[in-house]
């Protein structure tokens, strides 16, 4: 007989199927299991139901990791308490409507990931960052061998460090050290932090830090920063001449003149990462995330990626980032391209990654 494949991923509910549309390949690429959608989507009334259904999906993921730990199998257990954490996120993934609710889901994929790290590989080491004003901030860290150079891996608004850093592999095989930071209002630091649009500071106390470790190359950085990460990068590396090299994917060049065009989810979270009180706040703090007058500082190597079918950051928006940077720069636009261009993305990252390489380590 042959196998029954589960393809139906709709939702009456229109709130669901605007996340589905539009983060599907992102889970997926994430290494979320089809299954593990279509089960807990299936099982969602709406929208709200989305938070409590993924924290049972991580939790099968949890049962197999804690008997995997007692039959002795490390790494079955690594790869199912990794798989949890990535369940949890998706649990807290822009679900800001039930506050108890989006904190429970943060603090089990710290724990799961926390349960993980140990034996993960490549090794993952978590450190802490302060910088000026009382700045805090938490980063994942995983060096290839002594004097290597460095990647600075951005989240976005929804994404993490645990998020960021599953991708480390492949640019510690180019000969990276990968950092992976929660900067102000990200992930970890969201506890303590609002998000800011002077994302220099945090690449500062970060570059300062790095400075400090005997075992890596703090004159050798790299900068790569997605989604709303991919307006932090090219604003940090304009006011932080440190960065050599910086990539930035699907990053609006003005948030603002994207609010109507954001998905309902994505509105909310920003108005909750922001601090902001209501959606009229919430877009004006929004006019404050833009790079106006900012560019005409970035004199180094830029890469801009961008997907043609972006639904709510039009890629113009990162042709003008790519047109008004003062130094070298190249715009990969993806015909096709999602969001994140998680869709295509042989389309464009093995270029960045071989642009980063010939730009930081090859130079």
């Amino acid at each position: 007989m042959p196998m029954r494949i589960e393809r139906d991923l709709t939702h009456s509910d229109p709130v669901v199927q605007e996340v589905l549309d539009t983060w599907l390949p992102r889970f997926l690429r994430s290494g979320i299991a089809l299954g593990d959608i279509t089960a807990t989507v299936g099982r969602l009334g709406d929208w709200n139901d989305w938070g409590r259904e993924w924290t049972a999906t991580a939790a099968e993921h949890e049962r197999l990791a804690s008997e995997a730990e007692a039959d002795g199998r490390t790494q079955s257990a690594t790869t199912a308490w990794e798989d949890a954490a990535k369940c949890h996120h998706l649990a807290y993934f822009l679900s800001v409507r039930d506050p108890v609710l989006h904190e429970a889901g943060l603090t089990k994929m710290l724990e799961c990931h926390a349960r993980a790290r140990p034996t993960m590989q490549p090794a993952v080491e978590k450190v802490e960052i302060t910088g000026a004003n009382g700045l805090r901030m938490v980063a994942l860290l995983s060096v290839p061998a002594p004097g290597s150079p460095v990647l600075i891996v951005l989240p976005g608004l929804d994404s993490t460090k645990e998020t960021r850093h599953f991708a480390r592999a492949r640019w510690m095989a180019a000969g990276f050290a990968v950092m992976s930071l929660d900067g102000p209002g990200q992930g970890e630091a969201r506890r303590w932090s609002t998000a800011r649009p002077d994302y220099e500071v945090a690449i500062t106390a970060a570059i300062d830090w790095l400075e400090g470790r005997d075992d890596l190359d703090a004159s050798r950085i790299g900068l790569h920063g997605a989604s709303l990460g991919g307006y932090y990068a090219p604003r940090a590396a304009a006011f932080e001449p440190r960065v050599k090299a910086t990539i930035a994917n699907c990053g609006p060049f003005d948030w603002s003149e994207c609010w109507d065009l954001l998905p309902t989810v994505t509105k909310e979270a920003f108005i909750h990462y922001t601090g902001a009180a209501d959606a009229d706040e919430g877009l004006e703090i929004g006019r404050r995330f833009s790079l106006d007058g900012v560019l005409q500082h970035l004199d180094r190597p830029l890469l801009v990626a961008h997907g043609s079918a972006d639904p709510f950051i039009p890629w113009q928006q990162g042709q003008r980032i790519a047109s008004e940077a003062a130094g070298p720069t190249e715009f990969l636009l993806v015909e096709d391209g999602n969001h994140g261009i998680n869709n295509l993305a042989y389309r464009w990252a093995p270029y960045a990654r071989d642009w980063m390489i010939r730009n930081v380590i090859e130079t």
